[in-house]
């Protein structure tokens, strides 16, 4: 199964983009729509909010104003976090039973608002930003929404900046034009990259083929299927950590660049060598068969170090699990 987290700033065009991927095939999960069900009337969240928050976020018909209840918190972030920490649990809640009922071999798409400022990036094997400039999505939210534009410019600030949901991005789809072209960049996306991606973690085999060098812009003109922004071997470190134990030590390694990386693994003493393999190529980054005296351009210390390279086509990726207790290559001291 393949999971990829879909995200972008209000009015950046992320619902057009989830509605074209479960068009393709994907199995959606909207966190908005899920936000809306553990909050009405007779669920447990509901109950919460309005103990909360008090009745004035209730409508005449008993259940949320949800109009009022976004003014009060959009312009107070005490009051958001309050309202995050009642909502976002039970969201994922149920977001996990809908991807367990999924098949196997599924792309599985959970379309999150808030993915980088609940800090879930990591727990995906790829993540979608979807981008537009500041100044887009304002004239996007007057002309399209009806709202002025201190209602747009505070909604703008309510969320994570630009740079911090491009910081987390392992491929950008950039929206500043026109809805036919935002649909042609994800339907090129699925075809080079997703669906690609989605095989090869369902047949347990690297990428075949090692991807072009990408522009260095930053994600901001990276051409669809290729990744998104710049600190990828952070990125991989920080899904590989959440993948792993916590005995096991997980470092980037030199030359990360958009598209290129290495990660080196440190099994802690009495861990499992196998089970951390194993943990590695489920995260997306399965064993590569190494010809037995190839350097292949990666670390390696004695016999037990086991090398996986990224099931995803748009990487070059490299990860080296070291012999378990293992201490500073020699090169590296």
């Amino acid at each position: 199964m393949l999971r990829i987290g879909l995200t972008g700033g209000i009015a950046a065009g992320k619902s057009a983009v989830a509605t074209e991927l479960g068009r393709l095939g994907a199995v959606v999960i909207d966190a908005d729509l899920l936000a809306r069900a553990v909050v009405e009337p007779g669920m447990p969240g509901f109950d919460e909010v309005v103990r909360t928050f008090g009745t004035d976020v209730l409508g005449p018909d008993g259940a949320l104003d949800r109009p009022a209840l976004g003014r009060l918190v959009f312009g107070d972030s005490a009051a958001r976090e309050t309202l995050n920490r009642i909502i976002h649990p039970r969201v994922r809640a149920e977001a996990a039973r809908l991807i367990d009922d999924s098949p196997a071999d599924a792309v599985v798409v959970e379309d999150i608002p808030l993915l980088v400022e609940t800090h879930q990036a990591a727990r995906f094997h790829l993540v979608l930003v979807v981008d537009a400039p500041d100044e887009v999505r304002i004239a996007r939210m007057i002309e399209r929404r009806g709202m002025d534009r201190e209602d747009a410019e505070q909604r703008i600030a309510a969320q994570a900046p630009r740079d911090e949901r491009r910081a987390a991005a392992d491929a950008v789809l950039v929206n500043d034009g026109t809805l036919e072209a935002l649909v042609a960049a994800t339907q090129a996306l699925w075809d080079i990259r997703i669906l690609p991606f989605a095989a090869n973690l369902v047949h347990g085999r690297p990428a075949r083929t090692r991807p072009p060098a990408a522009p260095d812009h930053h994600g901001a003109d990276v051409p669809a299927g290729l990744a998104g922004t710049h600190g990828l071997a952070r990125r991989l470190a920080s899904k590989l950590t959440a993948a792993l134990p916590a005995g096991v030590a997980v470092e980037p390694g030199p030359g990360s660049d958009v598209v290129v990386a290495e990660v080196l693994v440190r099994p802690g003493p009495g861990e499992d060598l196998a089970a951390v393999s194993a943990a590695v190529a489920a995260a997306g980054f399965p064993r590569a068969e190494v010809p037995r005296g190839s350097d292949a351009g990666v670390h390696r210390s004695g016999t037990d170090t086991v090398i996986h390279r990224s099931a995803d086509p748009a990487l070059d990726v490299t990860v080296t699990v070291l012999p378990v207790g293992a201490g500073l290559l020699p090169e590296e001291s």
